[in-house]
């Protein structure tokens, strides 16, 4: 069991860090989704500098939605606003990438 003056971060608080960084959830949903009690969430601000200043940010307004730059996709090479690091603008674009950078697909 973890004390106050570790360092170590749980799953569950990396978890929580990520999705508050998005504008969109709001803190309740983030808790429900992770299924994480109201103490127990307090107790991982109180702890981790990361939740708090996230937090703080979010009170203040100061919590600006992520972007994305538009990307050229790998297989069909139209442009395209990725989803996180999407590399392909459609499935059907991913599973050709896949099967184009597969072993066979190596030049001897």
């Amino acid at each position: 069991m973890a004390t106050p003056g570790d360092v170590h971060i749980t799953l569950e608080e990396k978890a929580i860090s990520l999705l508050l960084r998005s504008p969109r959830l709001d803190v309740t949903t983030i808790v429900d989704l992770l299924d994480v009690g109201d103490r127990e969430f307090r107790d991982m601000a109180r702890r981790n500098p990361t939740i708090c200043d996230l937090l703080e940010a979010r009170r203040s307004g100061k919590l600006e939605p992520p972007t994305s730059e538009p990307t050229q996709c790998r297989a069909c090479a139209e442009w395209f606003v990725p989803y996180g690091a999407s590399k392909f603008c459609s499935d059907a674009c991913r599973t050709a990438g896949r099967i184009n950078e597969g072993p066979c697909s190596r030049q001897v």
